[in-house]
């Protein structure tokens, strides 16, 4: 009976530290999901992009580098062993496994949709000998020369160090931020020593951890109210917003299937995956108006979402009809204006743009374009061309249309600042 009692407390100890750590299974969860979906992809036989640039050439083959890099394995588990068990502050663990969790998904992302690899390895029979060669020859084994753009070694060794200079605890220690700095720095050189990357995915690394950084440690911290205003659960979860996250995913997949295994036998799956999307584009804003669904995460979800599958469909056509690239451009440009003009507008007047009339003409003809080219009867190539031409000239007067709008609602806003200011004047 006694042995009954003293076990009774523990069971309750045990369980209510497994409620206050719930935050906890994120890592076993994601790193299952993770591994999983890195197999997958390396098990897969498809066609693999080469990635190559001069300064790979430059760089030369040092063995003493896998010590590093091998290291590199130790400061990742030990830094998120720090964040999940140590750290006081959710706050910090959050940030650190966001940014983890953001780089590493975009990592499997891309290299769903463009199967990357590299020939940079030397030849070990004619390097000699060596425990450092003999660890390095077992590291060429096991890790194949494919998925590497960009490098995880170098995001989360970057990543990792961020985290732990931004702690306070660890900070106050300068021998260990010296040395926890000093050892990023190696493991990023390592990744180009060993030939297990090339500078372009070390520098795109580089590139994603400086916006994962000001993502989670800069934009989202200094609009945590604002936030928690909008990130609801009854803004997030509605229909139109999972129909515009459907959307997005099929977007993901279309464009990963005609990467990785071209059209051939795959078009009719192609083709309905455009007409799920354009189903998801018909039915998200009928719901959301009739239903009085509109959401702040909508008014963005479904616009990225617009704008991931048009140009998916865009860059299908590319390898295909070249005319196809000046559309891409003409694409980029417009949404990059749409972006910032966008952005200018809502800083200035308070006001979002809803989708116009010309906008929507612009998404309908790129669909049916694409469509008829990838399921319809192989038509002449002048004929191609024309269809593809309607699509830019849609995109363009779209374009002209929604940059009149815009220059319109600022010079109705300067228009009432200026009026404004003349009555202050004239008050005095």
């Amino acid at each position: 009976m006694n042995s009954n009692r003293q076990a009774e407390p523990e069971r309750m100890d045990i369980l209510n530290y497994l409620k206050q750590s719930k935050h906890l299974w994120i890592i076993p969860a994601y790193g299952i999901f993770y591994m999983i979906s890195f197999m997958l992809m390396e098990q897969s036989d498809v066609k693999i992009h080469m990635i190559h640039s001069l300064a790979d050439d430059k760089i030369p083959f040092c063995p003493y580098f896998i010590i590093p890099y091998v290291l590199w394995y130790f400061f990742l588990i030990g830094t998120v062993i720090y964040f999940a068990v140590f750290c006081p502050s959710k706050k910090e663990y959050y940030q650190y496994l966001g940014t983890l969790g953001v780089g590493m998904t975009l990592f499997l992302l891309i290299s769903y949709v463009y199967p990357n690899g590299q020939h940079l390895r030397p030849d070990l029979g004619s390097t000699g000998g060596g425990v450092f060669i003999s660890v390095i020859r077992l590291l060429y084994k096991i890790d194949t020369p494919t998925n590497i753009f960009p490098s995880m070694h170098v995001f989360n060794a970057t990543a990792s160090c961020i985290a732990l200079y931004q702690n306070k605890r660890c900070r106050k220690n300068k021998l260990f931020t010296v040395s926890q700095i000093i050892l990023t720095i190696s493991i990023v050189l390592s990744t180009m020593f060993l030939k297990q990357h090339s500078v372009a995915d070390v520098m795109t690394a580089l590139i994603l951890n400086i916006l994962c950084y000001q993502l989670f440690y800069r934009v989202l911290p200094a609009r945590k109210e604002r936030l928690a205003e909008v990130l609801t659960r009854r803004e997030i979860c509605t229909v139109p917003n999972l129909l515009s996250t459907l959307r997005l995913c099929l977007a993901v997949v279309f464009f990963g299937i005609f990467e990785r295994y071209g059209v051939g036998e795959y078009r009719t799956v192609l083709v309905l995956l455009i007409l799920a999307a354009a189903a998801t584009d018909v039915l998200d804003g009928r719901i959301a108006r009739s239903f009085n669904s509109i959401s702040q995460v909508g008014r963005i979800l479904d616009p990225v979402a617009d704008k991931a599958m048009q140009g998916v469909m865009i860059a299908y056509l590319i390898p295909r009809y070249p005319l196809a690239k000046l559309v891409l451009i003409l694409f980029v440009i417009k949404e990059c204006y749409m972006t910032v003009a966008g952005w200018k507008v809502l800083m200035e007047t308070k006001e979002t743009i809803e989708a116009q009339w010309h906008g929507k003409l612009n998404t309908a003809v790129t669909y049916v374009v694409v469509l008829i080219l990838l399921a319809g009867p192989r038509l002449p190539y002048s004929t191609s061309n024309v269809l593809i031409g309607a699509c830019a000239v849609c995109m363009a007067m779209s374009l002209s249309m929604y940059a009149a709008q815009f220059r319109e609602m600022l010079e109705h806003q300067n228009g009432r600042y200026q009026r404004k200011m003349q009555g202050g004047f004239s008050g005095n």
